[in-house]
């Protein structure tokens, strides 16, 4: 063994273990079918060493197969990592990390080769996430492709490395558009095909369309190449480093390479530089986007005649309307986006003798834009391309926005029948006072989204993961939200302590409501504070969801508000929790903390649904203990506008309804329906989604199903 390999073993066995024969311990993680990484720790032997990478077998697990590795074998492997470091090394300018250990380990995870980004924070910082950190980056390699598509598990470890080399210490959990820009290293140094930039992974199958929402399995990578091309190819890495720049990583990569060009600008030229790549040459360098999938057709039609149509455009996605012409005088093209999306566009004349110049489509601040045809003879066309930029963030949208076209057409925004019907409803309940009470929900709902910072602070919450730092944020902004509302909360603490031996501090909130008849057990009103994500990154980097769980929790706030200006029997609890998303942590505690003892258990989970016919519905699900106030139910919700499906599945196992349900209390889950898609959108547009109406008139519908119960 070199000196390299001696550095490494005295560098890993004093901090996590040692064993005997040159063994190292590294902490890794996993993803089994909770919604969070879970870390444990392995035994493994070094077995192979170059340069920069050592190679480690954990302990159990057998080498690759040889269909599973590149002719030349793991030497093969290693040396296309050394490659990847040598180009890191010239675009960058400073080395990336000095020694990296490979480790060969069998396990589960979303990609073939992962790592730890907690590795790149140190210890200290990782266990504030609840995490143990390795003393340097570690690659997880499980080599699950075989025979034509084994070059993925190469391709994989590349990305891998790339991301541990490039993303910041700081917050190096990687966002959609890094991990595009890891993809597209993988390509640019050999170890991937070139249709992986556009999402073709496996040939046989089809790929995303142009028009799909961008990300690191779609398009996204091919925006990299673009840019590459663009910027010169040490944008990819700048990606990665800047991600977390607070204009966005492209933004930033813009203003530093190239600040007289605005990134919109260079974005919609990106769909015609897409149509007009020139085809491969033998005597031509190789470019990918010519051999790339040309824009798709959102829609064609005659210069000079009527029409209209509507198509969908992911975001990051763009498309081509293609208008012909017959000689005769042209009618003017008018476009209009859903103006939750930052649209581009550039047109261009086409025909048999060649491409007009290129001309920008500007989109107002509505989604509009006005495009007038020029005269266009029977052999010529107008190409008008048309995308939306990626989310700034860099993280997926993966929305699907509608836009409407017409020829002769004045363009329209369609009225949202369900917000218009909810806005009525609260207006002739509520008088003069909605604009003031939309305004309150519609704040709170910003500060537990991110959108606003809570009262008191400068910064925005940045996600309410209950593992993240920034939870003790998210409880300040609870109480300072009852407070505006004139109630007191207090903080009830309790430890959360993980598998791998990592312990933290979790904090519920609650309100109290004291009833005229102290000896009557309490009812509880509750609803998580907390959010996740599907992707186990973005919960940490950006977890806040709007319907998972902010319209909840302030619903709930909404309707504490109004039982404090009502009299009852009853104690009534207002629990805000922690850990919904971690086996109903927060409402363990919260019971244990009162032996159990309570008699009714409402809980507000994942409220309204923007893919339901009707996102307002609520979705009742009653525990086993019966209530008489259960044939009350419907008639009490519709006469506030609501209807009510009781539904005989089980509530969500991260709620504390079977929790308390074991007690013996009666337990009443309210959800919003199931509406099929539930892709995850950004927080911004969730709240544009909503209805404050909405949560105010349950709020009134919760109060008066509580007065029922609990007595006046």
């Amino acid at each position: 063994m070199r000196v390299g390999l001696t550095a490494i073993l005295t560098l890993f066995l004093p901090a996590v273990g040692a064993g005997g024969d040159g063994e190292a311990r590294f902490w890794v993680l996993r993803l089994p079918g909770e919604r969070y990484p879970v870390q444990e720790q392995v035994v493994a032997k070094p077995v192979y060493e170059t340069e920069s990478f050592v190679l480690f077998l954990a302990q159990g697990q057998t080498l690759p197969a040889e269909n599973r590795l590149p002719s030349g074998g793991l030497p093969a492997v290693l040396g296309q990592l050394e490659v990847a470091r040598n180009r890191l090394l010239k675009w960058q300018g400073a080395p990336p990390p000095p020694k990296v250990v490979v480790l060969v380990w069998d396990n589960p995870w979303p990609e073939a080769a992962w790592f730890s980004p907690f590795d790149l924070m140190g210890e200290e910082k990782a266990l504030t996430y609840g995490y143990h950190a390795n003393p340097g980056p570690v690659l997880v390699a499980a080599f699950p492709y075989a025979g034509s598509q084994a070059w993925a598990n190469t391709a994989a470890l590349v990305e891998a490395y790339f991301l541990a080399a490039t993303l910041p210490p700081d917050d190096p959990f990687p966002t959609a558009m890094s991990r595009s820009a890891a993809r597209w290293f993988a390509y640019r140094v050999g170890a991937a095909p070139p249709r992986v930039l556009w999402g073709h992974q496996e040939p046989h199958r089809p790929g995303p369309s142009s028009w799909s929402p961008a990300s690191d399995q779609g398009w996204g990578p091919l925006l990299v190449e673009y840019l590459a091309q663009t910027l010169g190819p040490h944008a990819a890495a700048e990606l990665a480093r800047r991600q977390n720049a607070p204009q966005g990583a492209l933004a930033s990569v813009f203003a530093a390479y190239r600040p007289d060009t605005r990134p919109e600008d260079a974005l919609a030229a990106f769909w015609p530089a897409l149509w007009q790549a020139p085809w491969p040459q033998e005597t031509a360098p190789e470019n990918p986007l010519a051999s790339a999938p040309r824009p798709e057709l959102l829609a064609w039609t005659v210069g000079s005649r009527p029409a209209s149509g509507q198509a969908s455009v992911g975001v990051g996605g763009g498309g081509l309307f293609v208008v012909e012409g017959d000689g005769s005088p042209p009618l003017p093209l008018a476009l209009l986006g859903d103006p939750g999306g930052r649209w581009v566009g550039a047109m261009q004349k086409a025909s048999p003798w060649g491409l007009g110049p290129l001309q920008p489509v500007v989109f107002d601040g509505t989604g509009a834009a006005r495009v007038e045809v020029p005269t266009l003879a029977a052999q010529e066309r107008l190409l008008v391309f048309v995308g939306v930029l990626p989310h700034p963030s860099g993280e997926a949208d993966h929305r699907f926005l509608t836009l409407q076209w017409g020829l002769a057409w004045s363009p329209r925004a369609s009225p949202n029948r369900v917000q218009e019907r909810l806005r009525d409803l609260a207006f002739k309940r509520f008088g003069e006072a909605t604009p003031a009470l939309r305004a309150r929900v519609t704040e709170t709902l910003k500060v537990l989204g991110g959108l606003a910072p809570p009262r008191g602070s400068m910064e925005s919450i940045a996600s309410r993961y209950a593992w993240s730092p920034q939870a003790g944020n998210v409880v300040g902004a609870l109480i300072g939200e009852a407070e505006k509302r004139g109630l007191a909360a207090d903080r009830e603490a309790f430890l959360r302590t993980t598998p791998w031996g990592t312990t933290a501090e979790w904090e519920n909130v609650v309100i109290r409501l004291p009833g005229s008849s102290p000896r009557r057990l309490p009812l509880v009103l509750a609803a998580h504070w907390d959010a996740t994500a599907s992707d186990p990154w973005l919960a940490f980097r950006s977890a806040r969801g709007i319907r998972d769980n902010a319209l909840g929790v302030v619903t709930a706030l909404e309707t504490a508000a109004l039982l404090a200006r009502r009299p009852r029997n009853i104690t009534v609890e207002v629990a805000f929790l922690a850990g919904g998303c971690h086996d109903a942590a927060g409402a363990q505690a919260f019971l244990a903390s009162r032996q159990g003892k309570v008699a009714v258990w409402m809980e507000l989970e994942k409220l309204w649904s923007r893919d339901a016919a009707d996102p307002a519905k609520l979705v009742v699900r009653l525990g086993d203990t019966t209530s008489l106030v259960v044939p009350r139910l419907p008639p009490l919700f519709r006469r506030w506008g609501l209807a009510v499906d009781l539904a005989q599945d089980p509530p969500p196992a991260h709620t504390g309804s079977a929790l308390a349900a074991g007690g013996g209390a009666v337990t009443i889950t309210f959800s919003g329906p199931n509406g099929g898609l539930s892709a995850p959108w950004p927080p911004e547009a969730e709240l544009a989604n909503a209805s404050p109406e909405y949560v105010l008139l349950l709020a009134e519908a919760l109060a008066d199903l509580i007065s029922a119960i609990g007595g006046q």
